[in-house]
């Protein structure tokens, strides 16, 4: 080939290649291609402990955002594609949803994880991490206070590490009631209905493509629900809903309310949350390392893991009881015990008869493990007791509160001392970047090392604040307390 065809196919070739950098240039600017960017960031909660993606969607519209109860979902549904690309061009925010869309690309992408370096052998089997409630973020209403908080906290933290962990909840689609005062200083509760199409869930679906929905058996019916899927980071929350047809107007409106209801509602929520919960795991394939229960409310998971493992594996009662017990871990968190949840015999028989003949056991068998004396048949069914009769591992979630719950459920260990009682405690953590103002992550990360965050177990990184000027930490504090 001479030179100048040489030439000229280089120079083809150029133009091809910059061609190609302008196609995809002009991708990034399109309205229809900013629009569907800012859509995948609201659709995974990453967003929400995120403040540069948080500041990106109120920067769109102030006002609304406040009013939406910052939903970037539900203020995206306020613009049109060319709407937003006109916005985005006045407030000069193509970067910054660029840059977004990148980060969390690269994050769900990433594989040099807290969990990949250091703990490898926790493997493909994920932590099933159930609660009845979980505070991911204000936009998503499916929680009520502490208990949610630290689940959501959890989910979260999870995700940062890497660790497999995938979180089993009930989707209430009126949350739990906000609270408003009247002129006299009286409260009054309001619950609201969620529209689905403003939240950041999708239905879950098995490897074939097919949504899942799960059933529980009762004496007096069958319960159906239908699974959704959330995606918090790295880690699926997945949300039972009896909203479907199928259900008797009763159960339908099941998980309407968080802690709505009379106790046979409140059973019946438990049963869809523990055994639905085990059941839509197994039906998306998921093999359960661990299950985790965050307070009694899940706790009949145990007795749906159980039938599975004498179904599939042909174990006894016994023998199946054993091996669940020694994957399950018992979180409590209440420390009087009018706090835990107890059902009379007759609401057991009706809610859990299928699944004792499934298990092959008596009324009187099942009510032993809700009973802290066995046979005391006045003594109702606790799901704590539950909990703590099929796990190997429990935990309260402080030193005192472990002082508590050792003193309050010592019953369960007669021949052992109160400070021998296999109760232990955790105290309770946070998410440091959902809970860190973004001016204070801003001060810190002028003074401390890149990726102080995911450092924060090494007193190294902490040394770093005496560092830190104490006039401009006092004037940090005072802007935030005005804000």
């Amino acid at each position: 080939m001479s030179r100048i065809d040489n030439t000229m196919s280089r120079s083809a070739e150029i133009n091809s290649v910059s061609r190609a950098q302008q196609t995809l240039a002009l991708d990034e600017l399109s309205p229809q291609s900013l629009y569907e960017k800012c859509t995948t960031l609201a659709q995974n909660l990453w967003w929400s402990w995120h403040p540069e993606v948080t500041n990106l969607f109120r920067d769109l519209d102030p006002i609304r955002w406040r009013q939406l109860d910052h939903n970037p979902i539900a203020l995206l549904a306020e613009f049109t594609p060319e709407r937003l690309e006109s916005r985005a061009a006045e407030l000069v925010l193509y970067s910054r949803i660029n840059q977004a869309h990148r980060r969390l690309k690269e994050y769900l992408a990433g594989d040099s994880t807290w969990s990949n370096v250091h703990a490898g052998v926790l493997g493909s089997k994920p932590v099933v991490y159930f609660s009845a409630e979980f505070g991911i973020h204000e936009s998503v209403p499916i929680y009520s206070g502490g208990l949610g908080v630290l689940a959501g906290d959890h989910v979260k933290s999870a995700s940062g590490l890497g660790i497999p962990l995938v979180a089993v909840g009930l989707f209430y689609n009126q949350g739990y009631f906000r609270q408003q005062l009247d002129i006299d200083g009286y409260q009054h509760e309001e619950y609201l209905d969620s529209r689905v199409d403003l939240l950041p869930i999708e239905p879950a679906k098995n490897a074939q493509g097919v949504p899942i929905t799960v059933t529980v058996d009762t004496r007096s019916g069958p319960i159906h629900a239908k699974v959704w899927r959330m995606a918090v980071g790295r880690a699926n929350l997945f949300l039972l809903d009896c909203d479907i047809d199928g259900n008797d107007p009763e159960d339908r409106e099941l998980t309407s309310r968080l802690y709505g209801g009379d106790t046979r509602t409140r059973i019946r929520q438990e049963m869809v949350l523990g055994i639905g919960g085990v059941k839509a795991i197994r039906a998306l394939g998921i093999v359960p390392g661990v299950y985790h229960l965050n307070e009694g409310h899940s706790a009949f998971a145990t007795l749906e893991a159980v039938r599975g493992r004498m179904e599939r594996d042909g174990y006894s009662f016994d023998e199946s009881v054993s091996h669940v017990a020694r994957q399950t871990v018992f979180t409590t968190h209440t420390p009087v015990p009018a706090g835990h949840d107890r059902f009379d015999s007759g609401l057991i028989e009706e809610h859990l008869g299928p699944t004792r003949d499934v298990l092959g056991i008596s009324h009187d068998h099942l009510m032993s493990f809700g009973r802290v004396e066995t046979h005391n048949n006045d003594e109702p069914f606790c799901m704590t007791v539950l909990g703590l009769k099929l796990s190997r591992r429990a935990n309260a979630v402080s030193a005192l509160h472990g002082h508590v719950s050792r003193r309050m459920w010592s019953g369960l260990w007669p021949s052992r001392v109160e400070e021998e009682v296999p109760v232990g405690h955790i105290t309770n953590g946070v998410h440091v970047q959902s809970w860190l103002s973004w001016q204070m992550l801003q001060l810190y990360d002028r003074m401390f090392p890149v990726g102080w965050i995911g450092r924060m177990g090494e007193p190294d990184v902490w040394q770093k604040i005496y560092d830190v000027d104490p006039g401009e930490l006092w004037e940090t504090h005072n802007a935030l307390k005005n804000i």
